[in-house]
């Protein structure tokens, strides 16, 4: 009997050591294959930065996409991310983010380790990666949208609550600001559940606020501006919410009251609490001052180096359109609308607004009996100007105030360009001696005003200097949009759309004066960011700003309606209802108050733009001659026809603009010069230089100035 035992005991060690020798053997079978599975994946990864750097992007990111298929590689697919939004593309940035959170996703589901540790926590550190990024430099709706999808994996288990304190208020204020009430409740929910204090606390005020239970919120808040909760600062962002609960409620003396405790206790600067201000300014009728608080407002927050958005906007748009009607100025009011409702297509207030306004706008129409009043700004001090002039013309330009809008303007008989909301501008010719000028502007209700001054020309002497016609030195501003990766399969994606901008970004950069801070990109852009990017360019510039516009990507032409169109990354190729019209694109441009504006394309049938088929002292006089009129120019990379994906238009624009040695180039001198011959030599296209008629062009061209 005990050697049986003994046997058996032998036996059950046998089948022991057996089966740990199996089990160690299939692990190090396991990790042999799970290390030259991540070797093989890094190596992928490898090969695909070489080929970035070689500007196949789009074979690039297939190869990191397959990679991380094949072994997740999140490390790796978050620093391209970070890389990607650095350059501006926002889209293809949350793309290769989405991947790797699918990838790690499947692990912590599935309770399998990553690199020895928890998935949890790697995934954690992606969404916050994710979320940080977007909330900082990329898209602030994708942020709060991530933001819900982390919450719901730490509900659910499956990511650890990494740095979610360090997000949750930003997280909060942006799903009110953006009306996004649903993400608000679900931040509320798991702030609540995991003994997030700060989420707790503020998700709690502004939902209430969004219910509309003011005095509950007002209530909540005051008691914590007193007693304080559990984290830092918190009596101070009681505070800050209070201002909201009361301007909503409609309680602007307290609301007044507290922004004061608020600016004092925060040490808030006017752009942050711009639209408190206004609104303070719209209860008390300072609308003047509103109107510059909301402005300001709307202008990019800056934290140290970086340069934020300001997320709802759609509210301060609105805010400053009421401001405008205190003015009754209609028209401003009513542009105010519409751009809050680009940005929140279904923002109440605004919809209310603009519906109450035109029905306004409609009886003022039929009561005023009172043409526009004109200001003439350029040339000043008109009245009794004498003018020594280098050309045949002289540029006026003026404000038509009208709360009917203007309809039309003519100078001397002749229709120049004008715009509803008053502003007009055209050239006069002028001859030696007295030129008497006469300007009618009509405004919307058939109401005309006239206005006669004289202007005195005296011959000019070779080295004579025109009248400078502003006082303030305009700043260089540059949009780069740049469409490459295309939703639609029936669309090709391109490869070289934002290596091109990018170039052509830096040389501006480097050689001619264009701030950082003031070029912006909108890489793989939907149609609906165009619009916005737009209206952000609005605000920022000035009447006596430059801006370059520069788009590659694919155009189409339709022969049968004779009109041309961008496709923008979310154009569906039978859908002609989702392509971008030439014509939305020139009324926009006509919209931005720039000087001197020049577009430069790189697409197919880029030559549809056409109507038809700060400068110093020592500059020549033919130069500060055309640098004073407004301009409006197009260089485009082919007439009607199809351009091919590489460029032979961007090598030889890239070339005359890093080659050039003058101080001042103008963009039809590098067209003739450098460009035009070159690229019909070298391809089939046609490249064009132009004016832009329809977007307000009176003369002059577009200036570069060498630093």
């Amino acid at each position: 009997m005990k050697l049986i035992a003994n046997q058996f005991e032998k036996s059950i060690k046998t089948r022991y050591l057996l089966t740990l020798v199996l089990i160690i053997f299939s692990l190090n079978v396991i990790g042999q294959a799970r290390y030259k599975a991540e070797t093989d994946a890094m190596a992928i990864i490898k090969g695909a930065e070489k080929l970035r750097k070689d500007g196949r992007v789009l074979e690039a990111d297939k190869m990191v996409f397959d990679a991380n298929e094949a072994y997740p590689l999140p490390f790796s697919l978050d620093e391209i991310a970070r890389d990607k939004l650095k350059l501006g593309d926002v889209k293809g940035a949350n793309k290769l983010w989405d991947a790797a959170i699918y990838r790690i996703r499947q692990l912590a589901v599935n309770k399998e380790p990553y690199n020895g540790q928890k998935a949890s926590n790697t995934l954690g550190y992606l969404y916050y990666s994710q979320i940080n990024s977007n909330f900082t430099s990329g898209d602030t709706k994708i942020g709060v949208e991530v933001t819900c999808n982390f919450v719901k994996d730490i509900n659910d288990g499956f990511a650890a609550k990494t740095n979610f304190e360090a997000i949750v208020f930003l997280a909060v204020e942006n799903a009110y600001l953006l009306n996004d009430f649903n993400s608000l409740k679900l931040l509320y929910d798991t702030s609540v559940k995991i003994g997030s204090e700060r989420g707790t606390v503020t998700a709690k005020a502004y939902l209430l606020i969004s219910e509309k239970k003011y005095d509950e919120a007002i209530s909540y808040l005051n008691d914590i501006a007193e007693k304080g909760a559990g984290f830092m600062m918190s009596k101070n962002l009681a505070k800050y919410i209070l201002v909201l609960a009361y301007s909503s409620k409609g309680d602007y003396q307290n609301m007044s009251l507290t922004i004061d405790k608020v600016a004092k206790g925060f040490a808030m600067t006017d752009r942050t609490m711009g639209n408190y201000y206004g609104l303070r300014a719209l209860y008390n009728k300072e609308y003047d001052k509103a109107v510059g608080f909301f402005t300001e407002a709307m202008k990019p927050a800056r934290f140290l180096s970086i340069t934020v958005e300001r997320p709802g906007k759609f509210r301060f748009y609105t805010n400053r359109a009421e401001a405008y009607i205190g003015l009754k100025d209609f028209v401003l009011a009513k542009k105010d609308y519409e751009a809050a409702l680009v940005l929140a297509p279904d923002y109440q207030p605004a919809l209310d607004g603009l519906a109450k306004l035109e029905g306004s706008q409609a009886v003022a129409r039929k009561t005023d009996k009172t043409g526009p009043e004109i200001k003439i700004l350029e040339p000043a001090n008109m009245r009794g100007l004498i003018v020594v002039a280098t050309g045949k013309d002289i540029m006026i330009k003026g404000k038509a105030i009208d709360p009917s809008g203007l309809k039309s303007a003519t100078i001397n008989g002749l229709d120049v360009y004008a715009k509803e909301e008053g502003d007009f501008w055209g050239s006069v010719i002028l001859k030696d001696g007295i030129n008497k000028i006469e300007i009618v502007v009509t405004d919307l209700a058939g109401n005309p005003t006239k206005q006669i001054f004289e202007i005195e020309k005296t011959k000019a002497p070779v080295d004579a200097v025109p009248i400078a016609v502003t006082e303030k030195q305009g700043k260089n501003y540059a949009i780069f949009i740049a469409s490459q990766n295309y939703d639609d399969a029936a669309i090709p994606s391109l490869e070289n759309p934002i290596a091109d901008a990018i170039k052509l970004k830096l040389i501006l950069k480097n050689s001619y004066n264009f701030s950082e801070d003031n070029i912006y990109t909108l890489f793989n852009p939907q149609r609906d960011d165009f619009k916005k990017k737009f209206l952000e360019l609005r605000e920022a510039l000035q009447p006596e700003d430059k801006l370059v516009i520069f788009y590659a990507g694919h155009g189409i032409w339709v022969d049968k309606e004779k009109k041309g169109y961008w496709l923008l990354t979310d154009a569906q190729r039978n859908d002609v209802n989702t392509w971008l019209p030439n014509k939305n694109v020139l009324d926009m441009i006509a919209e931005l108050p720039a000087r001197h504006t020049l577009l430069i394309t790189d697409a197919c049938f880029s030559g549809s733009v056409f109507k038809s088929r700060g400068i110093g002292t020592d500059a020549p006089a033919a130069i500060r001659e055309m640098d004073s009129k407004i301009t409006r120019v197009a260089i485009t990379s082919g007439n009607d026809t199809e351009v091919p994906d590489v460029s032979v238009f961007m090598k030889y624009l890239v070339k005359a603009l890093s080659e050039n040695k003058e101080k001042y180039l103008t963009a039809q001198k590098m067209f003739i010069n450098q460009i035009i011959e070159a690229v019909m030599t070298e391809s089939k296209t046609e490249p064009r230089y132009g004016t832009l008629e329809l977007a307000g062009h009176i003369g002059g061209d577009f200036i570069f100035t060498h630093k």
